[in-house]
């Protein structure tokens, strides 16, 4: 099963590159045009429950895929000791650098939401409406990239833990 996600991983990888290119494609290919009107339509294609329900479930298909992760026994071993850990012990383990990634990702979202507000206050355009610009000028490519994204999101989130295991003769 393993292979399923080295697949599942390539996949998005492939859905985030042709969704940068299209939208790199069109910034150069329209230069001076503005891809939507002023403010961006809330309306597009697909309809916005559809982009909801497409991010909700690939949020949650990163998760289960994060189930079919090999884990290598001896390296979740404590030094010394021949029982694998209870649970999952996050000293030494890549967990923590996954967890302060997250940590980092939602202060970067807390200060967006700052930038959001004060652009609001100011009369320029928030963020949000660059996102509805992309959604209103390219719908499905900002879905499946939007997608990919929540994907990689729902693996990173919850971590896979170990249960105690069996125990290993010597």
């Amino acid at each position: 099963m393993q292979w399923l996600t080295v697949l599942l991983l390539l996949a998005t990888a492939a859905i985030i590159v042709w969704g940068l290119g299209n939208a790199w494609l069109y910034t150069v290919s329209h230069a001076g045009v503005p891809p939507c009107p002023n403010p961006p339509s809330r309306n597009g294609s697909p309809p916005q429950l559809a982009v909801v329900g497409i991010c909700l479930v690939a949020f949650a298909a990163g998760h289960f895929s994060a189930r079919f992760q090999k884990f290598d026994v001896d390296r979740l071993m404590r030094d010394g000791e021949r029982t694998p850990i209870a649970g999952w012990d996050h000293r030494g383990s890549g967990a923590l650098w996954v967890q302060g990634v997250l940590l980092v990702f939602l202060l970067e979202i807390i200060a967006l939401l700052v930038i959001e507000m004060s652009t609001l206050s100011r009369g320029v355009w928030p963020i949000t409406y660059y996102v509805r610009c992309a959604y209103d000028a390219a719908g499905w490519p900002s879905t499946f990239t939007a997608a990919s994204i929540l994907f990689l999101v729902g693996r990173w989130f919850w971590p896979m833990r170990m249960s105690s295991g069996k125990k290993r003769n010597a």
